[in-house]
């Protein structure tokens, strides 16, 4: 019998393991026999804010084999999925595809399509009759095998009964762009709550019933949306919103209701750096209360996104109404993830993401007062990635390292947004191994 992905039954457990032993690689303890509860309470911590996926100690120890139970404990699709993504893969099925194809390269021992563990039996003296062990022997095997095959099979129909595709089928287009999502669910579950996250900021929660949805994006840049299952991840979609060149895009916080686009013939490229507060009011911007504005350019480059410099020069807004922490933020696109941070007035990191692919940090759990920096006079900014290690510097000082799994692949764009009315005096991004330069170097 064949399970998912054409993995055997004892394929199950092994790729399991042998992501567990990455995991634990990774996490830089490779002796799991040495962990202690506060090593599967960290590495809750850590896989939650890389992969926003909720593993509680105690399920990674039923994964990991701490905690021992009659059968051996394997998690649901999302959990999986969550476990290759921590240790470089987009998910449990590229991982399999791995292995599988790591396989085939090596000659390889026929193995029975199940493997199980049988007991030992207790001593039989000698005087018993060959015969009756043997009997003893094939009684228990056959009760093993059916016992494991049961729990092969309830598990199967567990992880068919919540699996689910997101699929956008128009996922390329110009601002605005309404996008198409179709939902394909094997056999959705009536008591589950569904949602989409569509990446803007956005979120629907879905009816069990429907599976086609629409969603309208306002701004630039590229989307990662994801299908959820009662608060899990269980699916992405990419939708990709490009532009011709810089355009600026102005919002109001507290308000999500529209945004407003301003229109600036050849931003950075004849002298003008910035939009006036002058030119954000008559575009409808209140400009009385806290805005943001936003420059993006969003186009598809062969740059990779795993080693590649950016520089720029930026001013952040000087005090008026409505802006109180000053702030900029810089954000790069790739194929498959994104590079992402905020530098702020060191009173505000609170407020302050950080993300270098699968890595993410929060300011309202993390400590990332080293993104703490007053911009308001003007200031350097770069981004140096080199084979998926992220270093940043503020000023020629470097602030963060930080190394990371996921592969960005190409770069598909930036985005810097300025809380009021920022500069930008320059910006260079360039691929560190061709010298390809990015098109909206200025």
């Amino acid at each position: 019998m064949i399970a998912e992905n054409g993995q055997g039954k004892a394929d199950y457990y092994e790729y399991l393991d042998r992501c567990c032993q990455l995991i634990s690689e990774t996490y830089g303890k490779p002796n799991r026999a040495e962990w202690t509860n506060s090593d599967y309470v960290r590495l809750s911590n850590i896989l939650f804010r890389t992969t926003k996926v909720q593993i509680s100690p105690n399920t990674l120890k039923r994964i990991f084999g701490k905690i021992k139970t009659d059968s051996r404990y394997y998690p649901q699709k999302a959990t999986r999925d969550a476990m290759a993504s921590y240790v470089g893969y987009s998910g449990w099925d590229h991982y399999v595809q791995v292995q599988e194809l790591a396989e085939k390269t090596v000659a390889r021992i026929p193995k029975p399509s199940v493997e199980i563990a049988i007991p030992a039996l207790p001593a039989i003296p000698s005087r018993q009759p060959v015969r009756r062990r043997n009997w003893l022997v094939l009684v228990l095997i056959t009760a093993t095998l059916a016992v494991a095959l049961a729990i092969i099979l309830t598990m199967q129909q567990t992880e068919s009964d919540v699996s689910a595709q997101l699929i956008c089928r128009n996922p390329l287009g110009e601002n605005p762009h309404s996008a198409v999502f179709e939902i394909r669910r094997s056999a959705p579950d009536e008591s589950a709550t569904y949602r989409i996250q569509f990446g803007d900021g956005k979120r629907r929660n879905m009816d069990v019933a429907d599976s086609v949805y629409t969603h309208y994006y306002e701004r630039p840049g590229r989307y990662f949306a994801i299908l959820e299952r009662n608060g899990k991840p269980m699916d992405t979609a990419t939708v990709y919103l490009q532009t011709k060149g810089w355009t600026v895009t102005a919002n109001m916080m507290h308000d999500s209701s529209r945004v407003y686009p301003i229109e600036v013939h050849n931003l950075f490229t004849n002298g003008q750096r910035s939009v006036s507060a002058q030119e954000a009011a008559h575009a409808g911007v209140d400009t009385n209360r806290t805005f943001f504005m936003e420059f993006i350019n969003s186009q598809p480059t062969g740059i990779d996104g795993d080693n590649f410099e950016l520089i720029t020069h930026v001013k952040t807004s000087p005090d008026r109404a409505g802006v109180r922490c000053s702030q900029v933020g810089i954000t790069v696109w790739g194929e498959s993830s994104q590079h992402m941070f905020d530098v702020m007035k060191p009173g505000c990191v609170h407020w302050i993401d950080l993300q270098t692919s699968e890595v993410f940090k929060s300011g309202q759990r993390d400590d990332l007062n080293f993104l703490g920096a007053d911009l308001r006079t003007g200031g350097m900014i770069r981004l140096k990635v080199v084979d998926k290690k992220a270093r940043i510097f503020i000023n020629n000082r470097k602030i963060y390292e930080a190394r990371y799994q996921k592969s960005l692949r190409r770069v598909y764009g930036v985005r810097i947004q300025f809380a009021g009315i920022g500069t930008v005096d320059s910006f260079e991004l360039r691929n560190l191994k061709t010298k390809e330069a990015f098109p909206g170097n200025f």
